[in-house]
């Protein structure tokens, strides 16, 4: 079974995205610098909303063969995640507000020596991966 980021994580990424860059602007609307100032904030937001967070979304992906949970993101750092069931412990399925809002899930692989996080994933994804594990254990 592959899976992918689902269809909200675009939109819950670009809500985070914008919550960390309101901080700079509210800074910037406090101090009244020059209009100057204000390019380099709106080139970094506009820069993460259309070209960064559309690649990271696309960036994650993974699978689950019979015998092990394969996961990969990154955009100009690709890590890769290889969890071996017979490592696997427990996992858990996070349901943030804003996942809840936009329909994904955070499923957590927890395995001997350290956990992974498989982020942003459809909630049938999210079902469908659990449902394969419970019956692999």
């Amino acid at each position: 079974m592959g899976f992918t980021a689902g269809r909200g994580a675009l939109f819950v990424l670009r809500t985070l995205w914008t919550a960390l860059w309101l901080p700079s602007v509210a800074a910037l609307c406090w101090w009244r610098p020059p209009l100057s100032w204000w390019l380099p904030p709106a080139v970094l937001w506009i820069a993460g909303q259309w070209w960064y967070l559309p690649r990271l979304c696309r960036s994650l992906r993974g699978s689950f063969e019979n015998h092990a949970v394969r996961f990969s993101v990154g955009v100009w750092w690709r890590r890769e995640v290889f969890v071996p069931l017979g490592a696997l412990r427990n996992f858990e399925v996070w349901t943030p507000p804003l996942h809840r809002l936009f329909h994904c899930r955070t499923v957590v692989l927890r395995f001997a020596g350290g956990a992974a996080w498989l982020p942003l994933l459809d909630e049938d994804t999210a079902r469908r991966l659990t449902a394969l594990l419970e019956e692999a254990e």
